[in-house]
């Protein structure tokens, strides 16, 4: 249980005794393998290292062995041979190079810096490496103790030669009751404390380090309840000693900076926060243990870029109060196969060490993508060894210790099927484009940030206004909107604005696009395109969704636009998306209806209607026929063309069939609102409604 009284935890504790508590099991086995003479290699840090060896070296005293530690210092024994020349490290390689020949019963030989003599290179081993690679294989009946630091590790082909190994790394939630003083405890309770709270945080430390921490509190005052935000602030200064060494903690909160996107924050609070968070109320390890069981431990944010995928993260660590570690792809490759993989190791060990963490991999698929089944030369080979290992690491994470995988990626279908399967990025949340209430979100939250003084009736309208594409055609994301904020900041302090207004605001919106001079002629055929596209929401009955309508949008390629809003469906019924056709078609119809002609400024609407009656022929079964007639991609499959452009046509045709019916049946209604719309150039939906709701109505 890790609710106990404060009076059942030990007085005093020696980091020998600390070493000893939390690592029981493992000295155990280590002493069992050592006293059936096979050797041992240790994976722990190097600060443990010293206790280690001594606990060691008492316990196995015990059953009859004696110690001689290989660290290339001078020996104190009577009658060692004189030193020989040279640095510790080469003095280190001699020591072993005399094992090749000893054949002394009940020895045990300690190698504390193996792992840092024989740490690869660039390009292969070290020459030091490939020496004691031979040596220690030559003497196999040798009982040897090597010490592996995550930051270092060995050689395979030295590793070989210990067939008994053994991890020593951070602190297992049962031991952290053995690993706290009383009087420390007092710092953090009063009577009975839950060491859940401080489990958390130290999970990824030595015991050693741990032990270093904990007398820092052992000196301050006790807590006291009455005493506002007292336990907060001391945890909040346990957090600071566990995270030290460069570590970032992220200052991005989910609801504060992070704005719109509601189904977004209730997925990963949902799936993820609640659960984390819930554990640290609890005591009993078996409802911990359930509770972990079920919370993924890797998440991918997938979506289109400047979405937001990485601010998202950073919002998940604030509020785990985890270190954050951002990586991408070029970070971590390497053309040398085992290079890439250390990189991996070392950033996985560095997690746990600092745990709670949360690890970002940004760009994913740059080290993830799917794997050919050959690799063709040595930077393939190391991008697989790489995949390889950083799959490994996931695999082999404790539940107890709170490390999260993050990975935000552009293209979700390319990443290696290996990473998706349950147990590793098990869950997949979409960051997409913002809808028309997260952008009005996201402004708002600029518009606070930047002091730009917009009221909400001009959010709204610059909410709508970024409905467009972007210059390179696709929506506004959430960089594009605080770049558009910014440049309207910019744009005041150089007109000499301390607050928002309409005028200016009008004019720094005209000033983004290149102004388009139109004849009476073409203004009167744009305002007639888009009155009949404002037509069909009332048609459709979707007229709640227009916001305004204008012809001064400034722009070469949209002179015009109907503004409206709509919350994307989780799916479309067949009468919606031919809505969307019949709305995309309303410009078309009204231009050959008015004028007996079409102009091009219809091309982009027929493509939009194209597609979509092609999905619906192709993908959805909508076209009479229950079927499919598209490749895996999506696309149609071109065998079938001559049999969908039928079904396509019959679809876009009774669609145009209804529609120039309603724009008929309300002409002259339409008439006056493009004369309105000429004279006012923006109009609101109120101002629409005017025209159209009694006509609509009577028709």
């Amino acid at each position: 249980m890790l609710e106990v009284q404060l009076n059942e935890l030990p007085r005093k504790l020696s980091p020998f005794d600390a070493v000893e508590q939390c690592y029981q099991e493992q000295l155990r086995f280590v002493c069992a393998r050592l006293k059936e003479e096979v050797s041992v290699l240790i994976r722990c840090e190097k600060q443990v290292i010293p206790y280690l060896q001594s606990i060691l070296k008492r316990r196995l005293a015990t059953d009859g062995k004696s110690i001689t530690i290989i660290d290339g210092r001078e020996s104190s024994e009577p009658g060692a041979a004189a030193p020989s020349a040279g640095t510790r490290l080469s003095r280190m390689v001699s020591q072993l190079r005399d094992l090749v020949n000893n054949t002394e019963v009940n020895k045990v030989f300690f190698l504390p810096y193996l792992d840092i003599i024989t740490s690869t290179m660039p390009g292969g081993l070290t020459m030091e490496a490939r020496e004691i690679m031979t040596t220690i294989h030559e003497n196999p009946s040798l009982s040897l103790v090597a010490f592996e630091d995550p930051d270092f590790t060995l050689p395979e082909l030295i590793a070989q030669a210990f067939p008994a190994r053994c991890e020593m790394l951070g602190i297992a939630r049962n031991r952290i009751s053995s690993l706290v003083t009383e009087i420390e405890a007092r710092k953090f309770a009063v009577g009975n404390i839950n060491l859940m709270g401080i489990f958390k945080y130290v999970s990824g430390l030595n015991p050693v380090r741990f032990r270093e921490i904990m007398g820092i509190f052992a000196r301050k005052a006790d807590f006291d309840p009455a005493i506002k935000d007292m336990h907060a602030n001391y945890m909040r200064e346990l957090r600071d000693y566990t995270a030290c060494g460069g570590v970032s903690l992220s200052e991005i909160e989910l609801d504060r900076d992070i704005a719109g996107y509601g189904k977004v924050k209730k997925q990963i609070r949902e799936n993820v926060l609640n659960l984390l968070q819930s554990t640290a109320a609890l005591s009993d390890e078996n409802e911990i243990r359930k509770i972990e069981s079920i919370i993924p431990r890797g998440l991918i944010f997938h979506g289109p870029p400047g979405t937001g995928k990485t601010l998202f993260a950073k919002g998940i660590a604030e509020a785990l109060n985890a270190a954050i570690y951002i990586v991408s792809g070029p970070e971590l490759k390497s053309k040398w196969v085992g290079e890439g993989e250390a990189n991996i190791r070392r950033l996985f060990a560095r997690a746990r060490a600092t745990a709670p963490s949360v690890i970002v991999f940004d760009e994913l698929d740059s080290i993830a993508r799917a794997r050919s089944g050959s690799a063709s030369d040595g930077a393939s080979e190391a991008a697989h060894s790489m995949v390889n290992q950083l799959l490994t690491e996931m695999d082999g994470f404790r539940k107890e210790q709170m490390v999260l995988i993050i990975g935000t990626t552009n293209f979700v279908d390319s990443l290696d099927p290996a990473f998706l399967r349950p147990g590793r990025f098990e869950y997949q949340i979409e960051i997409p484009y913002p809808e028309w209430e997260d952008r009005k979100a996201i402004l708002a939250l600029y518009n606070k940030k930047f002091e730009t003084g917009l009221d909400e009736a001009q959010v709204d309208r610059l909410a709508g206004w970024s409905g467009r594409p972007t210059d390179l055609g696709t929506p506004y994301t959430g960089d594009h909107l605080s770049a558009l904020i910014k440049d309207y900041k910019r744009y005041m302090i150089n007109n000499k604005k301390s607050q928002a207004d309409e005028e200016s605001l009008q004019a720094w919106l005209k000033s983004l696009v290149q102004q388009a001079k139109l004849s009476d002629e073409e203004e009167n055929v744009v305002a007639t395109h888009e009155a009949g596209h404002a037509l069909m929401f009332y048609l459709y009955k979707r007229a709640p969704e227009i916001t305004r309508i204008t012809i001064e949008s400034g722009g070469a390629d949209s002179l015009g636009f109907v503004e409206s809003i709509s919350q994307r469906p989780y799916f479309y019924t067949e009468s919606r998306l031919r809505s969307e056709i019949g709305i995309s078609l309303g410009g078309y119809a009204a231009e050959k209806i008015f004028f007996g002609e079409v102009s091009t400024g219809a091309s982009a609407d027929l493509r939009r209607a194209t597609s979509i009656a092609t999905d619906m022929a192709s993908l959805y079964g909508m076209a009479g026929v229950p079927r499919e007639f598209s490749m895996r991609d999506g696309r149609p499959d071109p065998y079938y063309l001559p049999q969908l452009s039928p079904h396509i046509n019959k679809i876009i045709g009774d669609v145009f069939q209804s529609v120039s019916g309603f724009i008929e049946a309300n002409r002259p209604r339409l008439a006056q609102l493009v004369a309105e719309l000429r004279v006012r150039r923006t109009m609101t939906r109120e101002d629409i409604d005017k025209f159209y709701s009694e006509a609509v109505s009577a028709q």
